[in-house]
């Protein structure tokens, strides 16, 4: 396995977790998956590293660029709007009222 495969394979991760907090719904996000992974597939073959190494770091810049200010976070993660709502008291607490 080349250097740069591990590389381009977490950009593509990354790109798409990206992808996901621009879309509304899920067809709409896998629209967008099937752009970016044609602009991935167009550049499969390349084998001049520089020019892999261009493509990386623009596809890097892309992600820094491109970055959502309002990401979709799950309600009940750390930083949603249910994280830790109604949590149950410690142990601790429990005991010494009992």
């Amino acid at each position: 396995m080349a250097s740069h495969v591990p590389r381009v394979r977490m950009l593509y991760r990354k790109i798409c977790k990206e992808l996901y907090h621009y879309s509304a719904t899920r067809p709409v996000w896998g629209e967008f998956i099937q752009e970016a992974r044609a602009r991935f597939e167009e550049n499969r073959n390349i084998t001049d590293e520089a020019k892999i190494q261009s493509l990386i770091k623009e596809g890097e810049q892309w992600l820094v660029d491109n970055k959502c200010g309002d990401p979709y976070i799950v309600p009940t993660n750390p930083g949603g709007t249910k994280f830790q709502r109604n949590v149950p008291p410690s142990l601790e607490i429990v005991e010494k009222h009992s």
